[in-house]
């Protein structure tokens, strides 16, 4: 017969109780597991639907201007933030694996209009990035160093333009009163040429000249607008920057030479938008006015100093101011003659200028006798300036380079807003887009969102175009 042996038990009690342990161990990495994947799930259907919500961006401002924006009111004039969370829903429930989304809410937009134009600004910066040679950049660079230039010589000429005409004028009275005699004023027919329109003078074919009006009341730059959360801080403000952007405008914006002489058929809203840049005012003809005036300062300033060095023809003004002025014993008068018969050649040789610049022609901006075109006697008749039409200083600056030079010259904010008010102008005068604002249109903004499935799972990020 067999015997019975009795065995303890401690070795398997520890071993089941170890197997709990473990079992409990492996359940919870299961758990974890599960709930990583449906994280994961979660995070890749997101992807999907953020990349699907950001590809329903405004086409014409991409098409246009090269800018990424989402429009909130898909083009139905008010924003409706609701309709692009529900578009947002919409594509996460048909991404999600046997999951529904429970709530879903957006904030925090910023937008294209944001702190005067300067979240616009950072994205047109980045555009220009991408685009850019180091080559355009030194000679925008330049354009500041020309503005400086032009500053102080457009100052210094407008207080000599006064300062010689007062002065002649009481020398004419004390001689008249003194000697009783007259003295012929040289510069009679300059003199009535300033007081007339700029654009008879310097516009080679003044019926091609748009007659375009713009209602500026509700453009943005003159509007209260939506506000959002600010600029993205990708390319904030500063010298280096304002080039690009400098860039982005000369490129994007047309300027009146690109229909005067280059024959571009006229386009939405106002077509000298460079030059409402600069002036903002709301026709065509008032804006390129107000730039040719620009011009004409910017050239009289350079001119009357490049007369001031040429010792030839100081001493053609002071020999003709001899002739005019005869003897006398008034001090000065010869001089004070001089002086405004170099004023007025400077003038008439700068609208001449202005001119070849509208004509599609270089202009130098240091003059030199080379590029010296009107004779002293030319300057002061004025008359046809037809004849030096085809005539252009190789190396010298194109019309859009001295636009750079005024645009160097304006502010940051100015800038921006304006160039807001013609793209909101151009779009809305595209085929559906009369309800478009450009302070609806973001390019970013956070998203919340909890979506349930076998499990309840709640995320939270930052929707963005990359740029």
């Amino acid at each position: 017969m067999g015997t019975w042996r009795w065995k303890r038990g401690e070795i398997t009690v520890f071993l089941s109780l170890m197997l709990a342990v473990l079992l409990f161990f492996f359940q919870a990495a299961l758990q974890s597991a599960r709930y990583a994947m449906l994280r994961s799930q979660m995070e890749e259907a997101l992807e999907l639907a953020e990349y699907s919500v950001l590809s329903e961006y405004h086409r014409e401002l991409l098409e246009h201007y090269g800018l990424f924006y989402l429009d909130l009111s898909y083009g139905g004039g008010a924003e409706d933030a609701e309709y692009l969370n529900q578009r947002f829903s919409g594509f996460l429930e048909k991404n999600l694996a046997g999951g529904s989304v429970l709530a879903l809410d957006t904030w925090d937009y910023a937008r294209a209009s944001d702190d005067k134009g300067l979240a616009y600004y950072e994205q047109a910066v980045a555009y220009m990035k991408q685009k850019t040679g180091a080559s355009l950049l030194q000679k925008l660079k330049s354009y500041e160093e020309y503005a400086g230039q032009a500053l102080g010589n457009e100052a210094d000429y407008k207080e000599a333009d006064v300062r010689e005409s007062q002065n002649l004028e009481e020398l004419k009275r004390r001689r008249e009163e003194e000697e009783e005699q007259s003295t012929p004023d040289p510069v009679e027919n300059v003199n009535s040429l300033k007081g007339s329109s700029l654009l008879n003078l310097v516009v080679k074919e003044p019926d091609k000249l748009s007659g375009k009006k713009a209602d500026l009341s509700a453009v943005p730059s003159a509007r209260y607008l939506l506000s959002g959360v600010g600029a993205r801080g990708r390319n904030e403000a500063g010298a280096a920057n304002d080039l690009f952007f400098l860039a982005y405008l000369l490129e994007h914006f047309p300027d009146a030479v690109e229909y005067l002489a280059d024959g571009r058929e006229s386009g939405a809203w106002l077509d000298y938008q460079l030059e409402y840049l600069i002036a903002g005012k709301d026709s065509d003809l008032a804006n390129l006015e107000a730039v040719c005036g620009r011009l004409l300062a910017i050239r009289e300033g350079m001119n009357y100093v490049y007369l001031l060095s040429d010792t030839a023809k100081v001493a053609e003004c002071t020999a003709l101011a001899a002739a005019l002025v005869g003897v006398t014993m008034i001090p000065g008068l010869v001089e004070a003659v001089k002086q405004v018969l170099l004023l007025a050649w400077a003038f008439a040789e700068s609208v001449l200028d202005v001119r070849l610049l509208l004509g599609g022609k270089r202009v130098a901006f240091y003059k030199s006798s080379a590029s010296w075109r009107l004779s002293l006697t030319g300057a002061l008749e004025l008359g046809s300036l037809s004849g030096f039409d085809e005539q252009e200083d190789e190396g010298g600056l194109l019309y859009q380079d001295y636009l750079g030079i005024l645009l160097a010259l304006s502010g940051r904010e100015g800038k921006a807003m304006r160039s807001l008010d013609a793209i909101e102008g151009v779009i809305r005068e595209q085929a559906g887009g009369q309800w478009f604002y450009i302070d609806q249109c973001v390019d970013a903004f956070w998203m919340r969102t909890v979506c349930a499935g076998e499990q309840e799972l709640t995320a939270e990020r930052w929707i963005a175009y990359e740029w």
